[in-house]
């Protein structure tokens, strides 16, 4: 005959502090995988912050490069609109002056340079609310002025196109365009000895024309050296402090 044995079901009473070990497990346990998870984020978002900040530098490397071309551009272009602007009251009834009206509407008015930003960085900030990982006031508010000082240089580059445009749109109305690609006119990029075709104007025309043009000449010199070379200078600076507050000096 067999005997069961029953098995004890009464347990020791734990003490006060077998429990307070245990909670003091539990709580170091959760503590430490809460401290490491925030230390592991807090790693990867500094790593996407320099990451940024590294795109940034390299858009605003590009914006340099631009401002200094559209700069040296603008400074030709206005230079050529004086030169343009000594046919103001020019006989054009001459071979002679129309020539020199053809050349030099070519060479001044049928290119232009205007500067757009390269602002794909910031772009990415802003849809991806991923500003929030720039954790330096001061880098941050660094960033939003350089992004309102573009936004407020587009809206001149915009009037600076606008103008350039009408420039042309008269110009096709008073020449004769083909002219540039008859050979029998112009060769090797200088006229032959074949007269120039008349412009299809009056003298009130004319005179609107130039007027427009000494308008644009104003815009333009405005357009370079009081928005572009200052921004330049602006872009310059913050490479130089972004290079040297995250430690890209090398870079």
């Amino acid at each position: 005959m067999e005997v069961h044995h029953h098995p004890d079901l009464h347990h020791k009473k734990k003490h006060f502090t077998e429990y307070f070990l245990e909670f003091l497990m539990i709580f170091l346990a959760v503590t430490l995988g809460f401290l490491a998870e925030n230390l592991s984020e807090h790693i990867t978002n500094h790593a996407k912050e320099k990451e940024y900040i590294r795109g940034f530098i390299r858009n605003v490397q590009d914006d340099t490069a631009t401002l200094n071309h559209v700069i040296y551009f603008d400074s030709v272009q206005v230079s050529g609109i004086d030169i343009f602007l000594r046919l103001r009251h020019a006989d054009m009834s001459l071979d002679s002056n129309r020539k020199n009206f053809y050349f030099l509407s070519l060479n001044t008015f049928y290119n232009s340079a205007s500067f757009t930003s390269n602002n794909a960085t910031l772009q990415q900030l802003k849809s991806t609310g991923d500003y929030r990982l720039i954790k330096k006031d001061h880098v941050s508010d660094s960033l939003s002025k350089y992004d309102t000082d573009i936004q407020g240089i587009s809206s001149q580059t915009n009037y600076y196109r606008d103008y350039f445009k009408e420039i042309l749109s008269r110009l096709d109305e008073l020449t004769d365009m083909s002219m540039y690609t008859d050979t029998s006119y112009m060769k090797n990029g200088k006229f032959t000895n074949k007269t120039t075709p008349e412009l299809n104007t009056d003298n009130k025309q004319l005179r609107t024309l130039f007027n427009k043009v000494f308008d644009f000449r104003i815009i333009t010199s405005s357009y370079a050296g009081n928005y572009l070379k200052p921004e330049l200078e602006n872009a310059t600076r913050l490479i130089f402090f972004l290079k040297k507050e995250y430690g890209m000096e090398d870079e």
